[in-house]
């Protein structure tokens, strides 16, 4: 069984400005990612889980708990969300061996 997790790229922050949460590249990684993404309150919350290792089910365990809704409601837009962050070089997917 492996479990997977997401490593955030060094040279990307999240930032709150304003109540609005933004993904900010910055040193080399500007010009190589988007300078720029905003991001929701969730989206935030999921980043923050992704900077400190959280593999994708204690996420979405973690998650459930939090917005009172099941796992598998959340697991959709989890992993939209993910993927897109991946895709456009934000994240980097480890897979785990359990």
């Amino acid at each position: 069984m492996m479990r997977t997790n997401y490593r955030v790229h060094s040279q990307v922050a999240l930032e709150e400005v304003a109540g609005r949460y933004f993904l900010i590249a910055y040193g080399e990684a500007r010009g190589k990612l988007p300078y720029l993404r905003e991001i929701n309150e969730t989206g935030a919350y999921y980043w923050q889980m992704a900077e400190a290792g959280y593999s994708t089910d204690a996420m979405l365990q973690a998650a459930a708990e939090i917005y009172d809704a099941p796992p598998e409601t959340l697991e959709k837009g989890l992993t939209v969300f993910l993927r897109e962050l991946c895709e456009n070089g934000y994240l980097f997917k480890n897979i785990l061996p359990e």
